[in-house]
């Protein structure tokens, strides 16, 4: 049974998040736990912690109770579903990570929102910092994506060794949804098309073999900049999750250049999926 986190803070940014893990969680006969974080004014350790004491506990009944009125609701849309529900106390980063490895989570699933979401998600949000740290994907889902079980997902590669193991973990989710996985590479040299194609048959051919997955099939683009490339990918294929390593940070950067002045409104509705790279592979 596959085990997903939900972070929720009641918005309906993190209600589409939620919906749309209960669908993954159907497709993989997996369980739902679904998690808020109480940030309470001063730390416990502060001298006048004792005197919030109330006040937290009042913030923890609140959380549980909404939590247990969501869980009810998913319950008798997904019957199948297990869920359970889960309250920390703290800063909301640390909670999330703390759960996840405490309760040996396999994804983590939260929302987004916002016209700048693909912006916020990479740099500077707690989706960015939880992608960073996490040592399991992180599946991100901005407000307006439609919920639906996804059939093509991208993954960006440069063909680097942690892309494998991020790919053998993919598979996994595909195969739930006979899903199809196009590899594609971004190249802004025409020149060196005909080269990145034999590398990417040959690293698709690999990823094949690993995990004896064959809904898969790859893609070349060449394109002014790796974000117009992207753009370009996922209008064209129709992509209902952007997977990508989070190796050294180096795609992420490529991904959103604040200098372009053009906001790819595509980036808004489409889920990402983050996976952990290798350290050796950084």
């Amino acid at each position: 049974m596959k085990s997903i986190l939900v972070p929720t803070d009641f918005s309906e940014n993190a209600g589409n998040a939620i919906e749309y893990a209960a669908v993954i969680a159907k497709a993989w006969n997996g369980s739902l736990t679904l998690m808020n974080v109480y940030t309470p004014s001063v730390s416990r350790y502060s001298v006048i912690s004792p005197l919030i004491t109330e006040e937290v506990a009042l913030a923890r009944s609140e959380a549980q109770n909404k939590l247990g009125l969501t869980a009810k609701t998913l319950k008798e849309m997904y019957p199948d579903v297990t869920c359970e529900v889960y309250v920390g106390v703290g800063e909301t980063v640390d909670e999330i990570l703390l759960a996840s490895e405490e309760k040996e989570i396999d994804i983590i699933v939260m929302g987004t929102k916002g016209a700048s979401s693909i912006e916020k998600v990479l740099l500077g949000s707690n989706a960015a910092k939880i992608i960073e740290k996490a040592s399991c994907p992180v599946l991100v889902i901005p407000s307006d994506a439609p919920c639906h079980i996804p059939k093509k997902i991208l993954f960006a590669t440069d063909y680097a060794y942690s892309d494998i193991e991020g790919a053998r973990l993919l598979t996994t989710l595909a195969r739930s949804f006979n899903a199809m996985i196009t590899f594609v590479h971004i190249t802004t040299n025409e020149e060196d098309i005909d080269d990145e194609q034999k590398l990417i048959e040959k690293f698709t051919s690999e990823i094949k073999r690993a995990t004896d997955y064959e809904n898969i099939n790859s893609k070349i683009v060449a394109d002014n900049t790796v974000m117009m490339g992207m753009d370009s990918i996922i209008q064209e294929s129709g992509a209902d999750i952007v997977a990508l390593s989070t190796r050294k940070r180096n795609l992420f950067e490529k991904l959103y250049n604040p200098s372009l002045t053009k906001k790819l409104a595509h980036y808004t509705h489409t889920p990402l999926l983050a996976f952990k790279a290798n350290s050796k592979d950084a």
